[in-house]
């Protein structure tokens, strides 16, 4: 949020200051651009914008712009997926609670080209987009604890 309003004040500056209209276009560009994306970081920032609801039925995820639902009867596990990626010199470590659908279920139909190439690099067919506060595995433990008592009955 903070580097958008950065880009869009030097986008009222240019706009403003520049002599050339090529510059001033650019300036008024990145105004808008870059205010829209602060506009959306505004938004995320909202609670209950981005959340996870444990149910009875399963499992509701909801982000910014969508959300999903899925019963428990279509989960077969939860697990932490992780790999590494150099950036130059630097090694970073990605990690996220991954979701491995039972085969044959409702999500797993629903995009299989997408699903596939989730399960052929990171080992599931779909993610959590955030591990709300919890230590990843903690989360993915957490949570087939309540797969495994939506299963006892």
């Amino acid at each position: 949020m903070a580097i958008g309003v950065l880009f869009v004040v030097a986008g009222w500056w240019m706009a403003h200051h520049a002599t050339e209209p090529f510059k001033r276009g650019v300036g008024w560009f990145g105004q808008v651009f870059f205010g829209l994306i602060a506009v959306v970081a505004v938004i995320q920032l909202i609670p209950g914008t981005s959340r996870v609801v444990i149910t009875t039925q399963g499992l509701y995820v909801k982000t910014f712009l969508r959300h999903s639902h899925y019963a428990w009867q279509e989960i077969e596990r939860f697990g932490v997926a992780e790999w590494t990626r150099w950036h130059g010199p630097f090694r970073q470590r990605h990690r996220y609670v991954g979701i491995l659908f039972v085969e044959g279920s409702k999500p797993l139909s629903s995009h299989r080209r997408w699903q596939a190439w989730n399960t052929a690099f990171w080992g599931y067919h779909a993610s959590l987009p955030d591990n709300y506060g919890y230590q990843h595995q903690e989360l993915a433990d957490l949570l087939n604890g309540y797969l495994e008592a939506s299963r006892k009955g």
